[in-house]
């Protein structure tokens, strides 16, 4: 059992496939030059954009929704952080020879805490980084958004700025379908 099949056992998607907005795994939206990998194209054909259990969310690339496309949101947080003080984390992204306004972010969760992609080397090696609200604490993990998503979900890979009740219930996902989301 892959990655995906095992996250889908442990949290079943809806019951459709997600139409994506017209993106081949793997290519930019409109020209852009940021790449989703092709682990995440795949995550988010089973999925779609929306929340984990009303909490983490994931993000595509030309969503219709501002606030849960990749390209939008990667550029406003570039925006943001190329403002801020945040030495570490800017240690962090050199250590893999990229700067802040490389990062893609595919995910986020309510308490505002970002997720993102330091693009370095193959699109399915990108490690992810994990930002607290604020930029007061991060955490670098060497896995790819699906693999990070199965860890978090299922118990396995712990944020440490997460709040306990995130895993307290069986994990669901919804789907945001326009002005709704859609449970399964």
């Amino acid at each position: 059992m892959d990655t995906l099949d095992s996250l889908v056992h442990l949290c079943p998607p809806p019951a459709t496939n997600h139409a994506r907005p017209g993106i081949p795994s793997g290519a930019g939206a409109g020209g852009a030059q940021m790449t989703v990998p092709p682990l995440h194209a795949r995550l988010l054909e089973v999925y779609g954009p929306g929340s984990f259990n009303d909490f983490l969310w994931i993000f595509e690339q030309g969503c219709s929704n501002p606030w849960l496309d990749i390209d939008t949101l990667s550029r406003r947080a570039a925006d943001i952080l190329s403002k801020k003080k945040i030495p570490e984390i800017r240690s962090i992204v050199a250590d893999f020879k990229s700067d802040l306004s490389h990062l893609i972010q595919w995910g986020a969760t309510d308490n505002a805490d970002e997720i993102f992609w330091i693009p370095t080397g193959h699109p399915e090696d990108w490690p992810t980084l994990i930002v607290q609200a604020g930029q007061l604490e991060f955490q670098l993990i060497r896995r790819s958004s699906l693999e990070v998503l199965h860890g978090l979900i299922g118990g396995e890979l712990r944020c440490p700025f997460f709040p306990e009740d995130f895993l307290r219930h069986r994990p669901t996902f919804e789907r945001w379908t326009g002005d709704r989301r859609e449970d399964d």
